[in-house]
């Protein structure tokens, strides 16, 4: 498929065998340029967010990474569950508590030779292993906010369902204005050192 632009998101809400939950998306940033994965272009700030999904637990920290890539989108998506596989990534509880989550919001192929930018779509290409652009992605603000933090999120070309992340916040902003409230940047000296 050639180069492409992934836009992944990073979330925890257990440090794990780290030193803080924080530690963990440091780690899970690192880990995509040190196994290879692809090369981080953009970080969004982190993010404070309650959780999601109606399970007691702690507050999570969100961040978004745009990362250029040149594996196709399955090896980059086993490269991502790899990540939080390394991070003891457990899924015993649907919206549970997790030391990692590395979810695969979009992907855009970009042409070489003319820079153009189209929007890949797996349409059933993949089965139910691989969903992009991801199907909840424009309805959730923990995924939008830490997104729309990237400059690349100003670019037109790179839509979610067919419209620009800001256009999603702003309908989220009328329909659930309490939820985009409640995701906040946090100063984390490891995750901002690496901005």
């Amino acid at each position: 498929m050639g180069e492409m632009l992934a836009i992944v998101g990073l979330g925890s809400n257990l440090a794990g065998e780290l030193e803080s939950i924080d530690a963990q998306l440091v780690r899970a940033a690192e880990q995509i340029e040190a196994t290879g994965a692809g090369k981080i272009v953009e970080r969004s700030r982190m993010f404070a967010t309650p959780p999601w999904g109606g399970v007691e637990q702690e507050d999570f920290r969100n961040a978004t990474i745009a990362v250029s890539t040149q594996l196709e989108p399955l090896e980059f998506l086993h490269a991502c569950q790899a990540i939080e596989q390394a991070a003891h990534r457990t899924r015993e509880v649907r919206w549970g508590p997790r030391t990692l989550d590395v979810d695969v919001l979009a992907l855009y192929a970009i042409e070489p030779a003319t820079g153009e930018v189209s929007v890949v779509e797996s349409a059933g290409r993949w089965g139910e292993e691989l969903i992009v652009p991801h199907p909840y992605a424009h309805q959730r603000a923990f995924v939008l906010v830490p997104w729309a933090d990237l400059d690349v999120a100003e670019d037109s070309r790179l839509t979610l369902a067919g419209q620009g992340i800001g256009a999603w916040l702003e309908s989220l902003a009328r329909t659930e204005p309490g939820e985009l409230a409640e995701v906040r940047p946090v100063a984390s000296p490891q995750w901002d050192a690496a901005r």
